[in-house]
């Protein structure tokens, strides 16, 4: 089974705000599982969630699946396009 976390656990573990927890919950950007009026959030969901909101880290993945070749290719092509 998987770690469950509560509200207070996440916003320390992710650095934010409860109520920024809250907002993402209600904009159905941040799914959880409610136990009456409790809620959890499970491993899985947060690493996805993080995945999706943390930018960089994607970002440097995909460079690294793609290749710095790959990247230069892709830039110099985007830079010969906006240049016509």
């Amino acid at each position: 089974m998987e770690n469950l976390y509560t509200k207070k656990d996440l916003a320390s573990k992710l650095k934010l705000s409860v109520s920024t927890l809250d907002n993402h919950m209600k904009e159905e950007r941040l799914p959880y599982i409610k136990f009456g009026k409790s809620v959890r959030f499970t491993d899985s969901d947060v690493r996805e969630y993080i995945r999706k909101h943390n930018t960089k880290k994607y970002t440097a993945s995909v460079i690294d699946n793609v290749g710095v070749e790959g990247l230069k290719s892709v830039i110099t092509g985007w830079y010969k396009k906006i240049r016509r």
